[in-house]
C-alpha cells in the first residue's frame, strides 16, 4: 500500500518575524507546531509540513539562503536544512529554558536568541563538528532588564568586518551593540524616537549620501507607534576634516572612544548624529547614526518590515505590514536621486482602516517580482509584479485553530471543515480550464461564526448543519455564485440543475451571528446600516472563473442560514445528517443522564421526530446513520454505544453495550456490505488505546459482539470504515497524530484484521486526529483527516 498526501491545508501563526522565503521563492512560515513549506512558484499549495517542535512557533528566519531556524514557545531553537531533497531537522538545543522564544538573529557564524526571560544569548556556530555536521556554543548572554526582546537583526558594519546588532524591545529604544576587543558585544548606545514598542527590525546596504561609490548601512524599525523609522549608519572617514568641532568636543570624542575600546561607557555622544567607536581588527573606525527618514502612513502598529533583495538594477524598496489589514511599499521620492531622504508609499495592498485583521509577513518573493503576507484569518494573501502594475493573486489558506470535524459532501465531490477559530471552509480539487493541472484550495467559507464550532454534517450537497459552542444547530444553504462556481472552477458538473432560484448571497447584520439571506445586491446608493464602529457585512456571492483569493473567501463566500434547530440545554457537541438528508441528530455537553439525550429532526418541518434518544449517561461524542438510515449508531464518554432502530414513531433502543471500553468511547463509524447496503458491522475507538469491531451476535441484531479488538500504544481518537473489493479498508487516528490504516474481513462470526500501513510521522499530524472520512475517487479512494494541529489533509491510497 502507498499514501501519497494530496492535499495540505494549514494557517500561520498570527506572529511578527514567524515567516521568511528563500531566493527560490520556498516560502516557510510558522503553522501551530509546524513549519509550513509553500513553493510559490509553482501552482500547489502548502507541500510540506516540518514536525518536531513541541510549543507554537513564535519566530522563523532564514540561516543563510538554504536553511532556516525557528523557536517555539518552550524555548527551543530548530536548523532545518535539505538532505538528499528532503527537509529535516539539523539541529536542536533548549535556547530559554522554561520561556518562549521572541526573537531570532542570525549572521555568518552566530546565532542570537531572545527570550520571555528578557535575555539574548549569543550563540557560536561552528561547522564541521558535532554529530549532523554543526555544534552550537553559548559564548554571551545579555540582560536587557527586564524588558521583552521583540526582534534582533545582525549584519556587517559598512567597510569593515565588525558586525552591529540591532535589538527591538518592549520599550521605545533599539539598542545598537558592537563587539568589544574582547570579542563581547556591547551596549553601544541607543536609539532615541519611538513612542512604543519596537516591534520589527530590518537591516539593508544602501548608497552612501556623500560618495556614491560607497555604501551604508539603513536599518527600518517598525514600531507600536504606527510609524517606521530609517536610520542611516555611516562611517567617519579619519582625513574627515573636523573644523566645526570646537577642541572640547573633540577630546570628548577621544575620550569615549578610549572608553569604548576598553569595553566601558555608553557610547553615545550628544551631537546631531550618535557617534559609536568600533575596533575591525588593528583598525580604529567610528561610525554615526542618524535618523533618515519618519514613513507615516499605517493606522495601527506594525507588525513586519524587510527590505527587498539585492539587486543591481535598482535601490532596495522597503516592504511593511500592520495591523490595520494593510501592506505598503515604500520607495525613494527619485529613484535618481534616492539619497534625499524622502520616502513615499508607492503601492498599498490590503484595505487601510479595515476590520482590525492583521497582516504579518511582509515577505518579498522571488527576485522581487512577487510580495505576500499572512493576514489574521490564517491566510496568505499574494500579489505578483505585471506590466500592468501589482495584481492579486490566489495564495495559501488554512485554519488558525484546532479543526474539529471534517464532512465530505452526499457526492464525495468536496470537503468541508470546521474548528475553533469559528469558522467553516470547503476545500475542492479544481480543474481550471486555462490551468494545465488540477488544484486542491479553499473555495469558499460558507460560516463565520461567533462561536468555536465542534461539529458539521451534509444534509445535501447544497445543505449542511453545523454546531457550535452554543445551544444551536444552524441550517445553511448554498447561494447562487457557489453552485455555479462548482461548475466554472471544474469541482462539479451535477450542479447545474440545482441553479435557480437561490439567493444572491448573505448579509451579516451588525453584531448578529446569523447569516440572513441577500436576494438581490444592494444599490450602490443604498446606504449599509452602521451602529459605531460595527456595520453589516454584505457577502455577494460571485462566480468563480479562479481560485479566491483570501479577500474573497473572507467577504464573498457566506452562505445564507435558513433555519436555527433549538432544544438542548447545554452547548453542541457533535451533528449527524441521515443518508437521505430528511433526519438531522443532534447532542450537547452532558454530566449526566437528563442531558445526555439525542434530539432527532426532521428536515421537512423542522420539528422532532419521534421522542428523545436517551441511554447514555454523559456526553455523546459521535452520532452516526446507517448506510439505510435503519439504524443510529452513538458513542459516549460513558464507555458504551448504543444502537436505535427506526421505527414510524421514530428511533428507539435496540442494542446497546454500556461497557464497551475501559475508558470513554470518542468515536464509531458504520460499515457496509456490497450487497445488500444493509450495516452488519460497525468500529469504535476508545481513549483505552484500542479500537473494537463489533458485529450482529443474533439475526435481529438486538445483540452484538466484539469479534475483534485492535491495540494501539496511544489513544485513538478517530476511526473511518469504507468497503474495498471483498474486504473493508479501517482507518485510525491517534491522540498523537499518527494514521494508520488496515484491512478487515468478516469470514463467518470473526473478524480479521491486519495493519497494512502507518502513515510516516513527516506527511501526518502531530496532535489528536479529530476525525477521518474516506471517499471513492473514480477508480481510487483517498482519506481526509483534520486535527488539533490545524491542520486539515487529504492523501491518496493506493491498495
Amino acid at each position: 500500500m502507498r499514501v501519497n498526501p494530496a492535499y495540505i491545508s494549514i494557517g500561520t501563526n498570527r506572529s511578527s518575524s514567524c515567516s521568511a522565503c528563500t531566493s527560490n521563492g520556498l516560502l516557510a512560515f510558522g503553522a501551530g507546531k509546524l513549519v509550513a513549506l509553500w513553493d510559490t512558484e509553482s501552482s500547489q499549495g502548502v507541500c510540506e509540513t516540518l514536525p518536531g517542535h513541541k510549543g507554537q512557533i513564535t519566530t522563523l528566519k532564514l540561516l543563510g539562503n538554504d536553511q532556516f531556524i525557528s523557536g517555539d514557545t518552550v524555548g527551543e531553537i530548530r536548523v532545518w536544512g535539505q538532505k538528499d531533497d528532503k527537509w529535516i531537522c539539523e539541529q536542536k538545543w533548549s535556547a530559554h529554558e522554561g520561556s518562549s522564544i521572541s526573537a531570532i538573529g542570525t549572521g555568518k557564524d552566530l546565532v542570537l536568541t531572545g527570550g520571555s526571560d528578557g535575555s539574548i544569548k549569543v550563540w557560536k556556530w561552528n561547522k564541521g563538528k558535532g554529530e549532523v555536521g554543526m555544534s552550537l556554543e553559548e559564548i554571551q548572554k545579555i540582560q536587557i532588564k527586564g524588558k521583552l526582546p521583540l526582534d534582533i537583526e545582525l549584519t556587517y558594519l559598512p567597510g569593515s568586518n565588525s558586525p552591529i546588532l540591532a535589538v527591538g524591545a518592549t520599550d521605545r529604544l533599539i539598542r545598537i551593540y558592537t563587539l568589544s576587543p574582547a570579542g563581547n558585544f556591547v551596549h553601544s548606545l541607543s536609539l532615541e524616537g519611538h513612542e512604543d514598542w519596537v516591534r520589527c527590525l530590518s537591516f539593508t546596504s544602501y548608497p552612501s549620501s556623500s560618495d556614491a561609490t560607497k555604501e551604508d548601512l539603513l536599518l527600518a524599525s517598525g514600531s507600536h507607534d504606527n510609524f517606521v523609522r530609517l536610520w542611516r549608519v555611516s562611517q567617519i572617514e579619519a582625513q574627515e576634516p573636523r573644523e566645526e568641532k570646537s577642541s572640547e568636543e573633540g577630546l570628548d570624542l577621544l575620550d569615549e572612544f578610549e572608553r569604548r575600546l576598553n569595553g566601558e561607557g555608553s557610547g553615545q555622544i550628544s551631537t546631531k548624529a550618535h557617534v559609536m567607536a568600533v575596533q575591525d581588527g588593528d583598525q580604529s573606525l567610528r561610525y554615526n547614526i542618524t535618523l533618515e527618514a519618519l514613513l507615516i502612513g499605517h493606522e495601527s502598529s506594525l507588525t513586519n518590515i524587510h527590505w527587498s533583495p539585492p539587486s543591481t538594477t535598482s535601490s532596495p524598496l522597503l516592504l511593511s505590514t500592520a495591523a490595520d489589514n494593510s501592506l505598503i511599499m515604500w520607495v525613494p521620492s527619485s529613484l535618481s536621486t534616492s539619497t534625499d531622504g524622502i520616502w513615499v508609499p508607492e503601492h498599498r495592498f490590503g484595505a487601510i482602516g479595515g476590520r482590525g485583521l492583521a497582516f504579518y509577513g511582509a515577505i518579498w518573493g522571488k527576485d522581487g517580482e512577487s510580495v505576500m503576507a499572512g493576514g489574521w484569518n490564517g491566510g496568505w494573501e499574494r500579489w505578483v509584479k505585471s506590466d500592468e502594475g501589482w495584481e492579486v493573486r490566489s495564495g495559501v489558506n488554512g485554519h488558525y485553530g484546532d479543526v474539529q470535524s471534517i464532512a465530505w459532501d452526499p457526492r464525495g465531490e468536496y470537503l468541508i471543515s470546521v474548528g475553533s477559530d469559528q469558522t467553516s471552509r470547503i476545500h475542492a480539487e479544481s480543474s481550471i480550464p486555462s490551468s494545465s493541472t488540477s488544484r486542491w484550495a479553499e473555495i469558499a467559507r460558507p460560516q463565520i461564526h461567533g462561536y468555536d464550532m465542534t461539529d458539521i454534517a451534509f444534509i445535501s450537497p447544497l445543505r449542511f448543519v453545523s454546531g457550535a459552542d452554543e445551544k444551536v444547530a444552524r441550517v445553511f444553504d448554498a447561494p447562487e455564485g457557489f453552485v455555479e462556481s462548482l461548475r466554472t472552477l471544474g469541482v462539479s458538473e451535477g450542479s447545474r440543475n440545482e441553479e435557480g432560484s437561490r439567493p444572491k448571497g448573505a448579509t451579516v447584520p451588525p453584531l448578529g451571528l446569523s447569516n440572513r439571506a441577500l436576494q438581490k445586491a444592494p444599490a450602490a446608493e443604498e446606504a449599509i446600516e452602521k451602529h459605531g464602529q460595527n456595520e453589516a457585512i454584505i457577502s455577494i456571492s460571485h462566480t468563480l472563473t479562479s481560485l479566491p483569493t483570501e479577500e474573497e473567501l473572507a467577504t464573498s463566500t457566506l452562505w445564507p442560514e435558513i433555519e436555527k434547530i433549538y432544544g438542548h440545554g447545554y452547548e453542541l457537541v457533535c451533528v449527524a445528517s441521515s443518508q437521505s438528508g430528511d433526519l438531522i441528530a443532534t447532542a450537547s455537553k452532558a454530566t449526566n443522564a437528563e442531558y445526555a439525550g439525542i434530539r432527532v429532526i426532521s428536515t421537512k418541518n423542522w420539528e422532532i421526530f419521534g421522542d428523545v434518544l436517551n441511554g447514555h449517561s454523559l456526553t455523546v461524542t459521535r452520532i452516526v446513520f446507517s448506510q439505510d438510515d435503519q439504524f443510529i449508531l452513538t458513542c459516549s464518554r460513558d464507555r458504551g454505544w448504543r444502537i436505535f432502530e427506526t421505527s414510524d414513531k421514530g428511533y428507539t433502543l435496540l442494542a446497546k453495550d454500556e461497557k464497551a471500553h475501559s475508558r470513554m468511547v470518542l468515536d464509531a463509524t458504520w460499515a457496509k456490505t456490497e450487497e445488500n447496503g444493509k450495516s452488519c458491522l460497525f468500529a469504535t475507538a476508545s481513549r483505552d488505546k484500542t479500537v473494537k469491531i463489533w458485529i450482529p451476535s443474533e439475526e435481529d441484531r438486538s445483540q452484538w459482539i466484539a469479534a475483534d479488538t485492535i491495540k494501539f500504544t496511544e489513544a485513538t481518537t478517530a476511526v473511518d470504515i469504507i468497503s474495498y473489493q471483498d474486504s473493508y479498508l479501517l482507518a485510525v487516528g491517534t491522540e498523537t497524530g499518527s494514521i494508520s490504516i488496515h484491512s478487515l474481513k468478516q469470514v463467518e462470526d470473526k473478524v480479521e484484521s491486519k495493519e497494512l500501513i502507518s502513515l510516516e510521522s513527516s506527511i501526518s499530524h502531530v496532535a489528536p486526529v479529530n476525525r477521518l472520512a474516506w471517499r471513492w475517487k473514480g477508480d481510487r479512494v483517498q482519506l481526509a483527516s483534520c486535527s488539533d494541529d490545524r491542520s486539515v489533509r487529504v492523501f491518496d491510497v493506493e491498495v
